[in-house]
Order: structure tokens, then C-alpha cells, then sequence
């Protein structure tokens, strides 16, 4: 007891040290999606299609199922096992895979076959690796509706930032993260960018599912930048070793099992609608159903069209609707256009008694009452977005008649699923730590901003933002300019947060 009592200062800061050691596990623990590993998602996926338009019909896409003989499977497993980095992770998942029932395992190698031309093309131009042609058979197997709760979306399961900031359409009734083509081009983009930043294929892959940060940090663990993807696994968390194991089994396995088609994909083209159009207007006139429409368009989630978007067709009806537009127009049913949200059922508001007053002791079955404080320059519309919940519902919960009148400093009630609650407190969290740092306001009437170098030949324009316009629409309008020197040149953090009418500072070059 004695000695306890004198080595009191030294034991206490062991205790210290090994919890802050076991802190990061924890985090790493808390970033699972509900617990599920990649190999369970995988499978789930892939299963899902099965009985889905047009995987579900065997005239699509028709072709021959050429799988590997035992002979074939045995000798190349023995041969991929030496270069996994988890050789007893990937014989398992290889083996669920291989073992999967017959229409599950042919849906997943024909899917792949599908799409592979396009996502290779693409690799190709951008100078990648073709390896990384077996992410999104990963991710999703391809299953433009796997969704996470992390607000990850589509086949190469994009964020809605990894989105907007290659080039994506994402607002209420568009999300081109749905989009097989649309999509492939962005994750092919955010690929690029990070094999630039770590100069290996498979740490830039890791820093797109993970997130650069996360990769930046195992790198310092494993001895720094030029460290292997072994050393770096070595000190990973178990997420990561098992994606790892996920991807390089679905990689042996989609390459040992082929896929010959009988006949080139049908060919497609976009036509433009001049106003806001559903999928049933066009069902109703041209020989296409709507379940074709949304195969060929998922990024219209509500099968509605808004006006000047384009829209995918089979080639040899472009002609057809854009002779018989004025009938598609004129049959309109104005049902067609709401949009359908998940309407949530409140008890009578107690002591509802003015604006801006508390919505006292209310509690929501299978919800968790989170605090949110308003920061400068928030509206409802994005708060709801990040969390995942209506207006109407803020507006409801927190006693709001104008929501123009929201102050910076007060703090609204949430409801979030109870699932999602630790994501979003850790996410609270590491938004305020990175509040805490200091930042600087800048100066838009000097000639520079402050932190940031521009060579003195540069010169300074200023953009008006337009209707549409987003930084990667805007970069494309002057010649050598990001869509991520937009948001540094104005210290705008969130893109989402550019509005019309805004002054942007641009330097050329």
C-alpha cells in the first residue's frame, strides 16, 4: 500500500497513457456501419438484385457464365493467399463468395461485367490502376441502392462532399451519385487526387473509403509517408483489415469467373426536358416502361425529371420524344410531382405558448433528443440536410414560425434514430475541436487573403454566383482553376454554403 502510495503520480500517468492509447480504438470502433462487416454488406448487396428489374430477367443482357473449375480455383487461391495481407480473412471471403447460391453468384459476376468497360475506360484516362475496377464490386456490388448511414450513396458509395466537389449534381430530386457513369467519373476524380497525395493505388483506395485523415495518421503509426500498405495494415483497425480482405477476395473472384456477353450493350442517348417531367408522362407515349426509365436514370429517386435536366433514353427513342414532347408534357397529373417523405406522427405541442418557446418534454419512440447550437451563417435547410431530418420537423420540435429568424448561439432539439445517435454526437464533436482552432477573417478588399500564397502576376477577378452554378462549374469557366481553390481563395468550408448572388474571388494565372 506504501508503495502504491509513493509511485501514486507515476502509476496515474500509466493510466492516463494507456487511455489515451485506447481512444482511437474506440473512435475506429464507433465508425463501423452498425456493426456489420464489409463481407456481410457484400453479400447482402448481391442478394438484393436478384429479384430486382433487370438482373431478375435472363433475357438482359444476355450471355455465358464461364466459372473457374475447382482445379483452377485451388491453384490460384494458393497463389493470391501469399500476397493477402489477412491470408485467413480473404480464404473466408473468398470462399462465401465462391459458395454463394447459383443466381446470387451470377448476378454478381454479370453485374460486374456490365459495368467493367465503362469504369476501366475511365481508370484508363486518368492514368489508374486498373485494380481499383473491383472497388465498387466491394462497396456494393453494384447495387445503385446501397445506402449507408453515414450518407454514403451509390455503387462507388460516394460522400455527398466527394460528390459536389467532382462534378455531381446532388439536391432534392437529383442525386448523380446513383448513376453508374456519372458516379464512376467522380470516384475516378477523388482516386486521382488521392494516389497524388500518397503516391500508392492502393492508400489512395483506402483514403477513399476511409478518408484521408484517417490514412495520413496510420502512415505517422507506420513509420511515416513512404511506410508499405503491410506496415500500414499492421496498425490499422479491424474495419480496415477487413475491407482490405473483402476487396482482395472479390478481386481473385471476379477475375477467375467470366462473364461473355452475346452482344454489345444497347446503345443510349440524352435528350433535355424543357420543363419538369415524371417518368409516367414518358411511359405513357413511348414504348419504354417506367422501370427501364429508372434503370437508365437512378439518379431521379422520385422518377421526376426537373426542367432542363437531361435524361437517358434508348437511342432509338430520342428522336421519338423529341417529336412527341408537347403530348408527354400535356399529360400531367399533378399528384405526380410530391414528393413523398416519411411523415413522423407528434403528440399535441404542450404549453405551445410563442415563438421560439421549447416544445417541453417531448420524446420520440425510437428517437434520440440531440442538441445542435446554431453557428453563424446556418439555415434550417442545411441543418436538416446534415442530420437527416425535415424542416418541418426542426421547425416543430424547437417552436420555429420564421425560420429567418434563427440566431447564432441558441441551440435547437433533434431527433435522430437511436442507430445514428453516437455517429452524430462524434461527429458534434469533432466539428467543435476543429471550431476551437483559431481562424483568421479574411480581408476580401486586400489584394491577397490571409495563409495563402498567389504569385504576384496572378490576377484578381470576382464571379457573381449564378442559378446552378457550383465550384466545379465555376472552376470549369477559368482556365486553371480548382473547384478546391475556390473554396481556400474564399475560406469557404462546406460548398453547399455558396448562394446566388455571392461575390468569389478567383486569381488567374
Amino acid at each position: 500500500m506504501k508503495r502504491f502510495e509513493q509511485n501514486k503520480p507515476g502509476s496515474l500517468i500509466g493510466i492516463f497513457v494507456v487511455l489515451l492509447l485506447l481512444v482511437p480504438l474506440l473512435n475506429w470502433g464507433q465508425s463501423s456501419i452498425n456493426g456489420e462487416d464489409f463481407q456481410s454488406r457484400l453479400l447482402q448487396n448481391i442478394h438484393q438484385q436478384v429479384f430486382e428489374y433487370p438482373w431478375s430477367s435472363a433475357a438482359f443482357f444476355p450471355g455465358n457464365l464461364e466459372l473457374a473449375s475447382r482445379q483452377t480455383i485451388k491453384r490460384q487461391l494458393k497463389s493470391a493467399k501469399e500476397y493477402a495481407h489477412n491470408p485467413d480473412a480473404f480464404e473466408t471471403c473468398f470462399s462465401t463468395l465462391n459458395n454463394l447460391p447459383a443466381p446470387d453468384k451470377a448476378i454478381f459476376i454479370k453485374n460486374f461485367y456490365f459495368y467493367r468497360p465503362g469504369i476501366v475506360s475511365e481508370l484508363a484516362k486518368a492514368g489508374l490502376s486498373e485494380e481499383l475496377q473491383y472497388l465498387p464490386a466491394t462497396l456494393s456490388a453494384f447495387n445503385i441502392e446501397a445506402k449507408s448511414p453515414f450518407k454514403r450513396a451509390g455503387a462507388w458509395q460516394l460522400t455527398h462532399f466527394q460528390g459536389v466537389l467532382n462534378g455531381l449534381q446532388i439536391n432534392k430530386l437529383i442525386d448523380e451519385r446513383l448513376n453508374v457513369s456519372k458516379a464512376t467519373h467522380a470516384a475516378v476524380q477523388e482516386l486521382k487526387k488521392n494516389e497524388a497525395l500518397f503516391d500508392h493505388p492502393k492508400k489512395a483506395m483506402l483514403a477513399f473509403v476511409f478518408g484521408k485523415t484517417q490514412i495520413k495518421n496510420l502512415c505517422r503509426r507506420a513509420g511515416g509517408d513512404k511506410c508499405s500498405v503491410n506496415e500500414l495494415l499492421e496498425v490499422a483497425p479491424k474495419e480496415m483489415t477487413d475491407f482490405m480482405a473483402a476487396y482482395q477476395a472479390t478481386a481473385a473472384f471476379l477475375s477467375q469467373n467470366k462473364f461473355i456477353p452475346e452482344q454489345e450493350l444497347p446503345k443510349t442517348a440524352e435528350a433535355k426536358v424543357r420543363i419538369q417531367t415524371h417518368f409516367d408522362q414518358i411511359s405513357a407515349v413511348l414504348p419504354i416502361s417506367t422501370d427501364e426509365l429508372r434503370f437508365l436514370n437512378p439518379q431521379f429517386p422520385y422518377s421526376i425529371i426537373p426542367e432542363q435536366a437531361s435524361i437517358t433514353l434508348p437511342e432509338k427513342l430520342k428522336q421519338d420524344f423529341l417529336f412527341l414532347q408537347d403530348s408527354i408534357y400535356n399529360g400531367v397529373d399533378s399528384t405526380l410531382f410530391e414528393v413523398v417523405a416519411q411523415k413522423i406522427e407528434y403528440p399535441p405541442a404542450p404549453n405551445r405558448q410563442y415563438v421560439g418557446e421549447k416544445v417541453k418534454d417531448l420524446e420520440i419512440e425510437g428517437k434520440t433528443k440531440i442538441k445542435y447550437t446554431i453557428k453563424s451563417g446556418d439555415v434550417l435547410g442545411f441543418i436538416a440536410e446534415d442530420y437527416d431530418v425535415r424542416v418541418a420537423d426542426l421547425k416543430y420540435w424547437n417552436n420555429i414560425y420564421d425560420e429567418r429568424k434563427i440566431q447564432a448561439g441558441k441551440t435547437l432539439d433533434i431527433f435522430i434514430d437511436d442507430e445514428n445517435a453516437d455517429y452524430y454526437r462524434n461527429l458534434q464533436q469533432e466539428t467543435a475541436k476543429k471550431e476551437e482552432q483559431k481562424t483568421v477573417v479574411p480581408d476580401f478588399a486586400s489584394a491577397t487573403l490571409p495563409g495563402i500564397v498567389v504569385p504576384e502576376s496572378a490576377k484578381k477577378v470576382e464571379h457573381i454566383v449564378k442559378s446552378g452554378e457550383s465550384p466545379y462549374v465555376i472552376a470549369q469557366k477559368y482556365d486553371g482553376v480548382t473547384p478546391e481553390k475556390i473554396l481556400e481563395w474564399n475560406s469557404v468550408s462546406d460548398a453547399r454554403r455558396i448562394q446566388i448572388g455571392q461575390k468569389l474571388i478567383i486569381y488567374l494565372q
